[in-house]
Parts: C-alpha cells; sequence; structure tokens
C-alpha cells in the first residue's frame, strides 16, 4: 500500500481503523492486522449485503479468508479508475498502478468529489422540496376528491400515442386517487429514509461513493439535468422561430390532480410496462428462478439489455407526448429524454424511485398553488444553476464509463444470487 493520501488525516479524526479513500491502515501497527483483527459487529452487516470486505474493520468476508484475493474487475472498475479512484467503489477491487500518474489522478478525484458534495447539497434541497409538494397534495387532498365526485377518468396505454383502454369514475376514482396520494406519500418517505440509513452508515453520506449510491442523489441530478435542457430547448425552439405553447390543464385543482396521476400512472405504462414486464420474461428465460418477478417493479441493475429497453421507453414516452402537447416536437425531445433519467432510476433503484422523480418535477407548481411564487423563483435559479453541475457530473461520468459500458452483462437481475449462467 502506498503512502496515505490527502484523506488519511479526515478518516484517522474521525476514529476510523482504515481510510475510506485509499484504503491505507490508520492503526499503530500497520503490518498483518488484516488477517488476525477480530470480527467487528459490522462484519455480519456487510457479509450479508454480499460484500466481500467489511466497510468498518475492512476484513474479507469470503468463503477462504486465509487466501484473501481481490475479486475480479467489475463492471464498474474502468469506470471508478478513469474518474481517478484508488479502488472500485462497487467491488473495492485496487486500482493503482505504475502506469497511473498520481497528480492526475488526484486532481480528477478531488472535481469529482467537489461535484458529489455540491449535489448532495442540492440533493437535501430537493427532498424538502419534495416533502413540501407531498404536503401540498394532503393539504388539497379533499378539494380534489370533491371535483373527482361526477368526475370520469380514462385510463390509457401508449402504442406508441396514448390510447384510452378504460374508463373509471364514482367511488373507484375515489379509491384510485387516494391509492396515487398514498402511493406518492410512501415513495417520498422511502427515499429520505434511504438516504438517512446511508448518512448513518461507515463513513455517512459524504464517504466515497455513498451519496451516488441514493435514489435522492439522482433524482436530484435528473431533476436538475432536465430542467436546464428544457430551458435549452424551448429557447432554441423559439430562437427557429417555432411557437412554444402550453397546453391548458385546467385549474389549480384539475391540475392536482392530473400532475399526480401522471406521476403514478404514466411510470406504470412507461417503466413497467416498457422495461419492468420484459425484464421479468427475460429473467424468466435466463434465469429460470422466481425472483424473476421481481424485475417488474424495476431495482435490477444495469446490463446491456436495460440501456436498450431505457432507450425504447424513452422515445415511447416522448412520442406520448406528441399529441397532448399540440404536436410540438420540442416536447417530444425533452419529454424522450426525461423518460431517459426516468428509465435509468427505475432499472437501478425501482418503481418508488421513478415515481418520486417525476412527482417532484410535475409538483413544483405547487409553490404557486400556495402562493409562493416568489418562492418558485428562487427555486428554478437554484435548480438551473444545479444543473450545469449536473450536467458536468453526467458528462464525467459518461466519459469515464465508456469502459464499464463495454464490460456489462448482455442481462442481469441482481435479485438472483450467484448468476453463473447469466450471459455477457
Amino acid at each position: 500500500m502506498s503512502d496515505g493520501c490527502p484523506r488519511c488525516a479526515e478518516y484517522e479524526v474521525k476514529g476510523k481503523l482504515y481510510c475510506g479513500s485509499c484504503g491505507r491502515y490508520l492503526g499503530e501497527k500497520q503490518q498483518g492486522l488484516r488477517e488476525t483483527i477480530d470480527e467487528c459487529p459490522s462484519c455480519v452487516e456487510f457479509q450479508a449485503r454480499g460484500k466481500s470486505f467489511c466497510g468498518v474493520c475492512g476484513r474479507y468476508l469470503g468463503e477462504e479468508q486465509e487466501q484473501q484475493t481481490m475479486p475480479d474487475e467489475c463492471p464498474r472498475c474502468a469506470e471508478f479508475k478513469t474518474r481517478g479512484k484508488t479502488f472500485c467503489g462497487a467491488c473495492g477491487r485496487y486500482l493503482g498502478g505504475p502506469e497511473r500518474d498520481p497528480g492526475q489522478s488526484s486532481g480528477s478525484a478531488k472535481r469529482s468529489s467537489l461535484l458529489e458534495h455540491i449535489i448532495l447539497a442540492v440533493t437535501i434541497v430537493i427532498m424538502a422540496i419534495a416533502v413540501f409538494e407531498a404536503i401540498t397534495l394532503m393539504i388539497n387532498f379533499p378539494d380534489v376528491s370533491s371535483i373527482l365526485t361526477g368526475g370520469r377518468l380514462n385510463l390509457i396505454l401508449i402504442v406508441p400515442f396514448p390510447v384510452a383502454v378504460y374508463s373509471i369514475s364514482g367511488f373507484v376514482l375515489q379509491l384510485y386517487w387516494a391509492l396515487i396520494a398514498m402511493v406518492i406519500i410512501v415513495c417520498v418517505i422511502i427515499a429520505i429514509q434511504k438516504l438517512v440509513i446511508k448518512a448513518r452508515g461507515p463513513g455517512g453520506i459524504t464517504g466515497p461513493g455513498a451519496a451516488e449510491d441514493t435514489a435522492a442523489f439522482w433524482v436530484c441530478i435528473s431533476l436538475s439535468a432536465m430542467l436546464l435542457i428544457n430551458i435549452i430547448v424551448t429557447f432554441l425552439t423559439m430562437a427557429s422561430g417555432s411557437d412554444v405553447n402550453v397546453p391548458d390543464f385546467g385549474d389549480e385543482v384539475e391540475q392536482m390532480f392530473g400532475m399526480a396521476n401522471a406521476a403514478f400512472w404514466e411510470e406504470i405504462i412507461a417503466r413497467v410496462l416498457y422495461i419492468g414486464i420484459p425484464m421479468v420474461f427475460i429473467s424468466l428465460i435466463v434465469t429460470k428462478k422466481k425472483e424473476s418477478l421481481k424485475c417488474l417493479f424495476g431495482g435490477f441493475g444495469m446490463s446491456k439489455t436495460a440501456i436498450v429497453l431505457i432507450i425504447i421507453s424513452g422515445i415511447i414516452f416522448g412520442l406520448a407526448h406528441y399529441p397532448g402537447w399540440d404536436d410540438q416536437l420540442w416536447k417530444v425531445v425533452t419529454a424522450g429524454l426525461m423518460g431517459i433519467f426516468l428509465g435509468y432510476i427505475f432499472v437501478r433503484f425501482g418503481l418508488y424511485a421513478s415515481i418520486l422523480l417525476h412527482f417532484i418535477n410535475d409538483y413544483l407548481l405547487s409553490f404557486t398553488w400556495m402562493g409562493m411564487d416568489g418562492l418558485l423563483v428562487i427555486v428554478t435559479f437554484l435548480l438551473l444553476g444545479a444543473g450545469f453541475v449536473a450536467l458536468i457530473y453526467i458528462l464525467m461520468r459518461a466519459l469515464g464509463s465508456k469502459e464499464a459500458i463495454k464490460t456489462l452483462p448482455l442481462f442481469k437481475n441482481g435479485f438472483v444470487k450467484n448468476e453463473d449462467d447469466t450471459p455477457h
């Protein structure tokens, strides 16, 4: 192991035995203790999570502890190496070597860490916005229920344009509205809970790669980036001489129902239908295991097959907005890109995360509904500024993921353990 990195002192002050950045032992004796240290309380936790090493004491948790061999290179090793990391944030593999430029790697790591900290700060703000929007939904729940008493809703599928397949009204529509509200509130709670759990874990939320493993972090990136992209595309459309028109979505109470319904139902017909269901059937064919059914609600992990389905779902999602937005092509572009962000979050974290992103985006009008237009202006500028940071971060991740994408498995179901038969 090389000499300490710039973050060794930080982890030593925190009382950690190992540096979370370079893996250096920070105790008095630096030789032979990894093999002899007794199992700490966190070993069982990390072993249950399928980790090869304990994140607290560094103990190897494999079947043959005396061998302690580093796992083979995983699909994300190349990505973390390009980003200047000494260890892979996914499998823990040491990525150093004489061919690397330490100064360049350190600079790259610092830039990446700075961007992550900025995005993390905005993530906390966006989670606060999500709570505010959820409260807005609950406060206005009775008003929405009252207008639905004599209303009727056409449930649609997109093939790729919207087609009404069933109609609900009366008491069924009231139950449907209650279901939407309950699901959205649960999604907000789950995202915040997972963020808090990560913050209380080893190394905290600011630890290497900790924040980016949460849905809230990627909801922040997606929301900020898409808001900026929307502004850019709108400006370019107007500059080209084309009109930019926003359809009439009704009064405020009608908008409250329409936006919440879109966050829920559109995720079912765009992500579950075009990503979840295909992955269930593919997983059943490949693995022949009942865990394949879990793919229906996302969170099964990235693969080449998942990427193809994300792109298909995004294109269909974009086309679905064409007739509802007065046949405006710019909306197809922005909705299609948003569909790709939603698809990525669905695949990596699950349906709750894509519903959350969709809800926060559509319910930003909550500030207007609650008479806080001034605060909406501040929030908009904050998200636009964060959008530049998010796009830079996405670009850095994309450039650093070229080799990682090549090594992605053809298919992956993260719910199935020991996928030896998974094709690559």
